[in-house]
C-alpha cells in the first residue's frame, strides 16, 4: 500500500511534510505505546529489512517514539488518538527521516482498518 492511500484513509496530519514521501511502500505494521515493546520486535524476527516497509502505530507523541523508529529503522509513524506532538518533536523526527502522520482514529480501529487493507502484522520468526 502507498503512503498516500494510509494518509487518505486515515485522514492524516502530515507533520513532516518537508520529507513526506507519498510513493512510499509500507507492506506491515506494528503497535506500542511502550517503547520498549516495540524494540522487542527486533528479537522476535530475521528478516530487519522489512521494518523498511513498516509504520509504527503509536499514542506515544514524544522524543522516545522517534527514536525508537530510528533504532529499528522505521521510517513511518502514525500517531493515534488526536495525539498531536511537540514541535521539537517534529523537528526530531524530520532530522531523523521519520515520517510523523496523526489520525483521530483510536490504535485499535487503525489496525483493524490497516490490517482490511491488506498490511500485516509482524509475527514472530524465531
Amino acid at each position: 500500500m502507498k503512503l498516500s492511500h494510509i494518509v487518505e484513509l486515515f485522514q492524516c496530519k502530515v507533520y513532516t511534510k518537508d520529507i513526506y514521501d507519498a510513493s512510499k511502500d509500507i507492506h506491515h505494521a506494528f503497535c506500542a505505546d511502550l517503547m520498549s515493546d516495540a524494540l522487542m520486535i527486533l528479537s522476535t524476527i530475521q528478516d530487519t529489512t522489512l521494518l523498511e516497509q513498516a509504520v509504527l502505530v503509536t499514542g506515544l507523541a514524544t522524543n522516545q517514539s522517534i527514536r525508537t523508529a530510528e533504532m529499528l529503522d522505521v521510517r513511518v509513524i502514525l500517531l493515534v488518538r488526536g495525539k498531536v506532538p511537540a514541535s521539537q518533536v517534529i523537528e526530531l523526527a524530520s532530522e531523523s527521516g521519520v515520517i510523523l502522520l496523526g489520525t483521530e482514529t483510536t490504535m485499535f480501529n487503525a489496525s483493524g482498518m490497516l490490517y482490511q487493507e491488506g498490511i500485516r502484522g509482524i509475527t514472530s520468526q524465531r
